[in-house]
């Protein structure tokens, strides 16, 4: 069909608020990988926007200096590849029972689902339960308390319960049991909203600090998000401001100024990057998973 002059104008408009949002939206994360790049004490002066202007990569350099960082790394790999996969497979046991109209107790369970998503008990009783469960100082508090969500496992229930119950009743009748109806039909035909959990999941176990700020002592059990946090507030942070005296292959010696502000973007990327390349992978399941919730809900 052949445009009017209005529709066109109007298309033009939305397509120019499209791209004047996606540049709002993408110019601070540039600001920030270009001053992590840049000379600290040159970006002082101020001027950068979107290229380094200096460039120099020890603000990376004096972060990697820390032994414990990759080892924290490490830590943050195994919460969140480890609890957002345990994580879906938990939640989605506890949506597939509780789409069951036969369920013993299901309208309690319901509420003991319910409730959690608007009232929470605070950290005091949270310490006090990983406490008495032998959590503290140890990786597994990383994973275990966040193995059951409310909200995950209502978004996994819906998802559940609108499909077909012939499905269920026609494996039944071959000889199907529970468990072979939750891994060969439930699961394949959920993909959409089991991917959204698992997005969620990893993102939330990857940003997470708090715990490792108060569940664990031990500086080489923190996953990487609470390690910085440490180092930005830690007595000994003015050693990561000293010169460093480099020699270029000229012969001259270079000195290399490091101010907070360029460490913080160099740790704004470590902590960032890794989602920003795994998000898009994945966000065709994450829109589609998100929709059957709120239109089913």
């Amino acid at each position: 069909m052949k445009l009017s002059k209005g529709e066109r104008v109007f298309e033009v408009f939305n397509v120019t608020v499209m791209i004047l949002f996606a540049a709002i939206c993408l110019y601070p994360f540039l600001y920030v990988i270009a001053l992590s790049f840049n000379e600290g004490k040159d970006a002082m002066r101020g001027g950068i926007y979107l290229f380094p202007r200096v460039f120099t990569l020890e603000n990376y350099t004096k972060l990697f200096e820390d032994k414990r960082l990759a080892g924290s790394f490490l830590i943050s790999v195994f919460r969140t590849v480890t609890g957002a996969s345990l994580g879906m497979l938990v939640n989605a046991l506890f949506a597939f029972a509780l789409s069951k109209n036969d369920l013993p107790f299901r309208k309690i369970l319901n509420w003991l689902i319910v409730i959690p998503m608007y009232f929470g008990g605070g950290i005091i009783p949270y310490f006090l339960v990983c406490k008495s469960l032998h959590l503290t100082n140890n990786v597994l508090v990383y994973v275990i308390p966040w193995l059951a969500t409310p909200f995950y496992i209502m978004l996994l229930r819906i998802s559940m319960k609108d499909l077909p119950d012939s499905l269920e009743e026609s494996a039944q009748l071959d000889g199907a049991g529970y468990g072979t109806v939750f891994f060969r039909i439930v699961l394949p035909l959920c993909l959409p909203a089991l991917f959204t959990v698992i997005l969620l999941g990893g993102i939330t176990h990857w940003n997470d600090w708090l715990d490792g700020s108060i569940m664990v002592s031990n500086s080489r059990l923190w996953p990487m998000q609470t390690l910085l946090l440490n180092i930005l507030q830690g007595a000994d942070m003015m050693s990561f401001f000293k010169g460093k005296n480099l020699s270029t292959a000229g012969g001259m010696v270079r000195k290399i100024e490091i101010t907070p502000e360029s460490l913080k973007m160099a740790m704004l990327v470590l902590t960032v990057v890794p989602i920003f390349m795994i998000y898009p992978l994945a966000q065709q399941y994450f829109i589609r998973g998100i929709m059957v919730g709120s239109v089913k809900g």
